[in-house]
């Protein structure tokens, strides 16, 4: 795309922002614009973080480098940090973070605005992911502490309806330190805030697994099961990393009933979900253990020692503690299962206890132990281990009574609660009825003064009317004059052109600039045009730029049969720049044979443009003097995003990669729905 051409598009985006945000007050509606831009943002970040991290990663990237209001930029800066979660990054997470903490405390301009709702909902956001990191790190104290700020925070935001996701998390802190009857508590507390709140029965699952897996705990496997049934009714509506959740706690579920069959059936579904999500790197290797544990108990060496070792590999990388010992302690048992001595001998000595340790890890460590000193005949030191894993169990089974009577005297004092809020409703309802007289004669008053305020409003909106066409009329009288001059040009050049006395060849060729000069004026005063107006551009930009690339530069653009070029309708420039692109940074300059294609094809409900070459190959992170300044990618991302905030159901999809197979070169892969509007 040239110059002019990326500067009217630009332009025409920037007037639809302006509309957006109003004209009155332009610093503040700005900053108002740029808070909805953000909002918009994040909710296209959380549908396609799964998906595709990369690209939600450089979307927020995109919008920090727009952005000029400072509260604005931090926001976007946590939830840049939020990205990096999905990848297991903890350090970059707890860096931005950090970042966002520092300029809460230390900013001293606008401080109101520091202590607004929407900021609330920033600090909330930033407590609760930093939560989950501690919780990933094995530092369930830490987490709790978090979750709590985060709470706080959210209390005094705007999002209240995320409040019992933090209720949720702060019951899975608790859990993690065996402490159930404020798990059960703060599981319960969450679906009080969803019944106070009117949420959907959706947003309850994750509490109904939750207390499935509290009651698993205090091994009363019926009610366990009871609430893990009503989870499984809304695994349809589950995101990926609910699905996993669920899968993995259905599986334990069925591990503490020794039901190892049906525990591999949950854990081989849970491993098949994560494996098709790259980036979901913590929870493949989190889940191979469950595996292998279960592989060791069923007999299947083989498989455990694949699924331990791989496992074992990448949490020593991230250094967590607490999972390398209880792989350690599976290895231990594999050996001695194996029959190699040595091997378990080496673990034994490897192995040391670290940081907090779950009692059933404790369990399971002392009866291995005690399987190694049987089968090596000291059997005063198995019969040591023996005492101790039965002094453990009896101590485990005391706690789980007192944890059991303690959440259901947690219960009690909390439906006493209720019924006490219930009781104060009924005394302030018969207040109400006695203001409602008193508030009849007030309202009376009040309709006179709206009736003479509607009066006077219409009179004013019928002045603003009358002062809004006129603006118009002035807007369309300069645009009209903007598009005389142009057009005007082009028709003194045609005319010349046709009276030059030169060679056919120069001739033709500035005959075929001026029709690409002027398709991109027409081109580009529009959203949409049709695949045929399109790719007619594409191949005249083409024959115009074929003696800069060279002899040997080779172009095809193909259509698949049946496909009506005439009447399906694509954004304006989305295969021009791209071809353009192709040709400057990747084929000019380079030696050798040049090929570029672009290749349209249908595609289920629609059609896939993809655009090859064998140039240089696509490397966004290196800047040089030859890559440009990517203006012309960047408004296509940002005309796609506002397309595709008005079509939820049918978006477009467009992505750059390098060739995948085996050659150099970049290709740019584009998917349009046969029912995408324009429609603005």
């Amino acid at each position: 795309m040239n110059r002019k051409a990326a500067m009217k598009l630009f332009g025409l985006l920037g007037l639809l922002m302006l509309l957006s945000c109003g004209y009155a007050d332009r610093h503040r509606n700005n900053s108002s614009c740029e808070q909805v831009l953000v909002d918009s943002l994040a909710v296209r970040v959380q549908d396609s973080l799964f998906a595709n991290v990369h690209y939600s990663r450089s979307q927020v990237l995109d919008a920090l480098t727009q952005v000029q209001d400072s509260q604005v930029y931090y926001r976007l800066l946590a939830l840049y940090g939020k990205t990096f979660f999905v990848s297991s990054d903890f350090d970059s997470i707890l860096y931005y973070n950090r970042r966002v903490k520092e300029f809460s405390r230390n900013a001293s301009q606008s401080p109101e605005s520091l202590q607004s709702p929407q900021w609330n909902d920033v600090l909330s956001d930033v407590y609760n992911v930093e939560g989950n990191v501690w919780m990933q790190l094995n530092r369930p104290d830490s987490a709790i502490t978090d979750y709590k700020k985060a709470y706080e925070y959210r209390l005094k935001g705007k999002k209240l309806h995320l409040l019992p996701d933090i209720c949720i998390n702060i019951a899975d802190a608790y859990l993690h330190r065996s402490d159930l009857a404020h798990t059960a508590s703060y599981y319960r507390h969450a679906l009080f805030l969803c019944d106070s709140l009117n949420l959907s029965e959706h947003a309850k699952f994750p509490v109904y697994y939750g207390l499935g897996q509290t009651y698993m705990e205090l091994r009363d496997f019926d009610l366990s099961n009871h609430y893990y049934e009503l989870a499984g009714q809304y695994f349809n509506e589950m995101n990926v990393g609910e699905r996993w959740t669920y899968l993995n706690n259905r599986g334990n579920h069925y591990y503490y009933r020794k039901d190892y069959q049906e525990a591999l059936k949950y854990m081989r579904r849970a491993n098949v979900l994560v494996s098709s999500y790259p980036q979901m790197v913590f929870e493949q290797n989190f889940i191979k253990v469950n595996l292998g544990e279960l592989y060791l108990l069923t007999d299947k060496l083989d498989s455990a020692q694949a699924c331990l070792d791989e496992s074992y590999r990448f949490f020593s990388g991230i250094q967590h503690n607490s999972a390398v010992h209880y792989i350690e302690t599976q290895m231990i048992e594999l050996a001695l299962k194996k029959g190699n001595i040595a091997q378990a001998e080496t673990m034994i000595a490897r192995t040391a206890p670290v940081g907090h340790l779950d009692a059933n890890m404790l369990t399971i460590r002392n009866q291995y132990l005690q399987h190694y000193f049987e089968q090596i005949g000291d059997y005063r030191h198995a019969y040591e281990y023996l005492k101790r894993d039965r002094h453990l169990d009896d101590s485990i089974r005391s706690e789980r009574v007192q944890m059991r009577v303690a959440e259901l005297d947690m219960r009690y004092r909390q439906d006493t609660i209720v019924l006490r809020k219930e009781m104060q409703i009924q005394r302030q309802a018969g207040e109400m009825r006695v203001l409602k007289l008193s508030v009849f004669i007030g309202v009376l008053i009040c309709v006179l003064l709206v009736a003479v305020l509607v009066w006077y409003m219409r009179k004013k909106r019928e002045f603003l009317r009358q002062r809004f066409f006129q603006q118009i009329n002035r807007v369309r009288m300069e645009n009209l004059r903007s598009r005389i001059s142009p057009h005007f040009t082009f028709n003194v050049l045609g005319r010349e052109i046709n009276q030059f006395n030169g060679s056919e060849e120069v001739k033709h060729n500035l005959m075929e600039l001026v029709k690409y000069l002027r398709r991109s004026l027409e081109l580009t005063e529009k959203l949409s045009v049709s695949l045929q107006d399109e790719l007619d551009f594409v191949r005249t930009y083409i024959e115009l730029e074929r003696g800069r690339v060279g002899e040997d530069f080779v172009a095809t653009v193909t259509v698949e049969d049946g496909l009506d070029a005439t009447r399906i309708m694509i954004p304006s420039m989305i295969v021009q720049i791209p071809v353009e692109n192709a040709i400057k940074h990747g084929l000019a300059g380079k030696d050798g044979k040049k090929e570029l294609s672009v290749y349209v094809s249908r595609e289920t409900n629609g059609i896939r443009m993809t655009i090859t070459d064998n140039g240089r190959g696509y490397l966004p992170q290196v800047a040089s003097a030859t890559r440009g300044t990517g203006t012309g990618l960047k408004v296509l991302y940002q005309t796609i995003q506002l397309l595709n905030t008005k079509n939820k159901n049918d978006t477009i999809h467009f992505d750059i990669t390098n060739r995948s197979d085996g050659q150099t070169g970049t290709q740019v892969s584009v998917y349009i729905p046969f029912r995408f509007s324009y429609d603005l």
